[in-house]
């Protein structure tokens, strides 16, 4: 068994005090000179000494270790999140703990209780579907966690914690309003599923719009997609049967579903029928480049799920959970204009 080195072994080699070596390898502020720093390092790499984070977290009461748990890792917008959440730890000298809950509060609840257990500085949650409609269960956990929370994507209530999320219902009319500016009066909308308050939220700010601009009921037609590649490509026959001349779907996944039955069906995009996406993800994995979609700038919502929880790490403020008036940060998604809308076909 390898024997660790320990802190008194670097600071002997490099004839410095364990209190000058532990100020340079923990990375702290202090008034040692770069030539003494750099030969405490040196000592350090040659002996392999790694920074014990169990003893420094018992003298600094930090572990420097945060949670992330999210409810599909094989979602395309969650996986590229994770990452941008990852780097964002890492650049602060964290390190970011990566769970699934597979969207189910039991699981979610679970993992919730494991990670405050191993006192983790901080969680970052993205709630089940389930904690939507057990929205008392989800508050009275957090309330009790000695560590702050901050709820990402899927805001849920201001009496619960500090969260950060896009403006969904802005999306939905960002779509809508591009659409009927291509002259479309025959639309039709691919959802998440009837439990998703996202997908909901942009359904709604989407049926919205058209009804603002006196768009007839029965020229618009909403289908359960539940986000996946298959919901999208399920829906699609039922969607040229309406005789829809644009579709907006509340993901990318299931846009790009749709896109490949219609090329199945002989249904050309544009000129046939027009597609408009949400998340902006394909582009990041380099499956469509110019699909027209709603971005969800998954960077800028990493920075600012961070930096939210920062704040109260920095202030060990885990009271700021359940606290009477918890901020709720909405960011606003952004069009990007792609190959896939046109204007409307004349003869339809």
């Amino acid at each position: 068994m390898v024997r660790r080195v320990t802190l008194r072994e670097v600071a002997q080699e490099a004839q410095v005090s364990v209190a000058t070596a532990s100020l340079v390898l923990n990375n702290k502020p202090s008034r040692i000179s770069q030539p003494t720093r750099q030969r405490i390092r040196d000592v350090a790499k040659r002996l392999h000494y790694v920074v014990n984070g169990n003893a420094r977290g018992l003298v600094t009461n930090e572990t420097r270790l945060i949670a992330l748990i999210v409810p599909d890792i094989e979602n395309m917008f969650f996986a590229s999140l994770s990452k941008c959440l990852e780097t964002e730890c890492r650049r602060n000298g964290y390190q970011l703990f990566i769970s699934n809950s597979d969207d189910d509060r039991t699981l979610e609840r679970r993992l919730m209780r494991n990670f405050v257990g191993r006192d983790i500085d901080g969680l970052l949650l993205i709630p089940s579907i389930d904690s939507y409609t057990d929205r008392a269960l989800l508050r009275d956990q957090i309330c009790a966690s000695p560590c702050p929370i901050v709820i990402i994507d899927r805001l849920i209530t201001a009496d619960i914690c500090d969260g950060v999320g896009f403006d969904n219902e802005l999306g939905g009319r960002l779509a809508a309003k591009k659409l009927l500016c291509a002259g479309h009066r025959r639309f039709a909308c691919i959802t998440g599923n009837k439990d998703s308050v996202n997908a909901n939220t942009r359904c709604y700010g989407f049926l919205k719009t058209l009804q603002e601009h006196e768009v007839p009921a029965d020229s618009i037609l909403t289908l359960d997609g539940n986000y996946r590649f298959s919901g999208g490509y399920d829906a699609a026959d039922a969607v040229a049967d309406f005789g829809a001349t644009c579709l907006f779907c509340c993901n990318d996944l299931m846009a790009l579903g749709a896109i490949d039955r219609f090329r199945e069906l002989g249904i050309a995009i544009p000129a046939d029928i027009s597609i408009i996406g949400y998340d902006n993800i394909v582009k990041r994995f380099g499956l469509l480049t110019r699909l027209t979609t709603v971005e969800q700038n998954v960077s800028e919502l990493a920075s600012q799920s961070w930096q939210c929880l920062y704040r109260h790490i920095q202030h060990h403020d885990s009271g700021r959970n359940c606290a009477e008036a918890n901020d709720l940060l909405l960011l606003e998604p952004q069009l990007v204009e792609g190959d896939t809308v046109a204007q409307a076909p004349i003869f339809r």
